[in-house]
């Protein structure tokens, strides 16, 4: 089963990713992952992301599909992508790297939360991580930024008739709980 983990920023991806990924034995990779393996390990692709990365620039697409494409080839099944694709040009690169690598994408999870309950997680999430980039200007540019960039991807993924919405203003457990019972029941279309 291969997924796509969608959301805004604070509706709760990286806890659902580890979830996910946990209870249906998914390789999960997120592109914050594979920009720290590869700026670590020094890889080509690494050094290009690095110079992005530490001047505060959004990396690039052609790299940022360059580094998918090379997990997608050691991670040929089973996989959840947490925050890839952004755009509708990386969707439709994903599209040709899946072609070419002979996978299909099996789902799109979309965890949908209204715009101030965002806020109000992002800020309660500030005051416990203390993470430097959930204070209320960069959080408006972050929301801003999904609702240009990333959001048109749920029409894209609609019209391919692969998009499941969860409602994530509920609990955590109970996201849980929507998402394990939607993604049973792609298992359970795959087996078929």
């Amino acid at each position: 089963m291969n997924i796509i983990l969608l959301g805004p920023p604070g509706a709760g991806k990286g806890t659902q990713a580890e979830y996910i990924s946990k209870k249906f034995d998914l390789n999960k990779v997120s592109t914050g992952d594979l920009f720290r393996e590869n700026i670590k390990n020094n890889s080509p692709l690494g050094q290009k992301a690095n110079e992005f990365v530490n001047s505060g620039k959004l990396v690039p697409d052609q790299i940022v599909t360059d580094m998918i494409n090379n997990w997608l080839i050691s991670n040929t099944d089973n996989w959840l992508l947490d925050g890839f694709p952004r755009t509708i040009n990386q969707a439709k690169s994903l599209n040709q790297i899946l072609k070419s690598c002979n996978q299909i994408l099996n789902s799109v999870l979309l965890i949908s939360v209204p715009n101030n309950m965002l806020v109000d997680r992002l800020l309660e999430r500030q005051k416990i991580e203390k993470r430097s980039d959930d204070n209320m200007e960069t959080i408006q540019v972050r929301i801003n930024t999904y609702e240009e960039e990333t959001k048109p991807l749920i029409t894209y993924y609609q019209q391919e008739n692969i998009l499941s919405e969860i409602d994530g203003s509920q609990s955590i457990s109970n996201v849980s709980i929507s998402i394990e019972k939607e993604l049973a029941n792609i298992k359970k279309k795959i087996n078929n």
